[in-house]
């Protein structure tokens, strides 16, 4: 658990559209989500005003960024403890890879409250690309 003013990805992964499978391989032409399960701690939830993720796939055979998506939300606050959220991140089928490649997500979380903002980040596994 995060400290009483801190936010952190306890996990990241890359899943089949709509589902809470993980890929270990994506094939040409499959849309899919990188999930993000954040835990922000009780202090910082309690006067919460942004949430924002910036994840991208990136492809590790070609030493590139193959596409990248954000999420930004404003929150209500809660003082009622931490906060345990699974933020799921739409992607589109991917192009410019090629059989084989190795690809793996990566995200920054950010967590603003006024005059506080605490960053994290966490990589999934990596998994490949089929055709």
């Amino acid at each position: 658990m995060p400290g009483e003013y801190d936010a952190r990805i306890k996990g990241l992964s890359v899943v089949k559209k709509g589902s809470a499978f993980t890929v270990d391989n994506l094939a040409a032409g499959q849309d899919f989500d990188v999930v993000a399960d954040i835990e922000v701690g009780p202090s910082l939830n309690a006067v919460l005003s942004r949430i924002q993720v910036w994840a991208s796939v990136g492809n590790q055979t070609q030493l590139a960024r193959v596409q990248a998506q954000t999420y930004d939300q404003n929150p209500a606050p809660a003082a009622n403890g931490p906060r345990n959220e699974r933020i799921v991140i739409p992607f589109n089928a991917l192009t410019g890879v090629a059989t084989g490649d190795l690809l793996q997500a990566v995200a920054t979380l950010k967590v603003t409250t006024g005059v506080l903002t605490d960053f994290s980040d966490a990589r999934s596994e990596p998994f490949i690309f089929t055709s």
